[in-house]
């Protein structure tokens, strides 16, 4: 076997062994159903705050302790954390294994939630989607700033993203 075909079957047992670990988010479309008959932004702020959480300026960092996704997108979620503190967000871990009540509104982890000044839902899915969750393939860099704002902001229910993710 020449080396160019041992490099080629190489790369393609990489991306063979990649794209099987890949899975979509809501991969039940229950955050759609949720989103489509309105029983989503309001019930999830009932919840977090009858859990004693003040959600203005929030950010929620949602994990489950087993889920072997966690180490790609470590240094994401690490990134993320540091711009919402700058910003003058406040950040919460939440291990969703101890929370179950959220699991009808996070089909899979790691995921994050984002509330503005106003306590108005700006953001709910994965950090970004494809192999390793990167900040290249990030959803939430750009909606940081809206955390500090009392402005109304567009709510973006992200079910459309796949990537690694542990359903729940």
């Amino acid at each position: 076997m020449t080396i160019f075909a041992w490099f080629a079957l190489v790369l393609w047992g990489l991306s063979y062994l990649l794209e099987q670990r890949l899975v979509w988010f809501d991969e039940k479309s229950q955050l759609l159903e949720l989103g489509n008959n309105g029983e989503l932004a309001q019930p999830l702020i009932t919840e977090l705050r009858n859990r004693g959480f003040s959600l203005s300026g929030s950010v929620f960092h949602i994990s489950s302790e087993s889920c072997n996704c966690n180490w790609r997108s470590a240094g994401h979620t690490s990134s993320v954390k540091r711009q919402v503190t700058e910003s003058g967000g406040r950040n919460h871990n939440i291990d969703i294994d101890q929370f179950n009540e959220l699991k009808r509104f996070v089909p899979a982890t790691p995921a994050i939630i984002m509330f503005n000044k106003s306590s108005e839902l700006i953001y709910l899915g994965p950090y970004a989607d494809g192999a390793f969750c990167t900040t290249e393939s990030s959803f939430v860099e750009a909606l940081i700033p809206l955390v500090s704002m009392e402005e109304k902001a567009p709510e973006w229910i992200n079910t459309v993203a796949k990537g690694c993710y542990c359903s729940v």
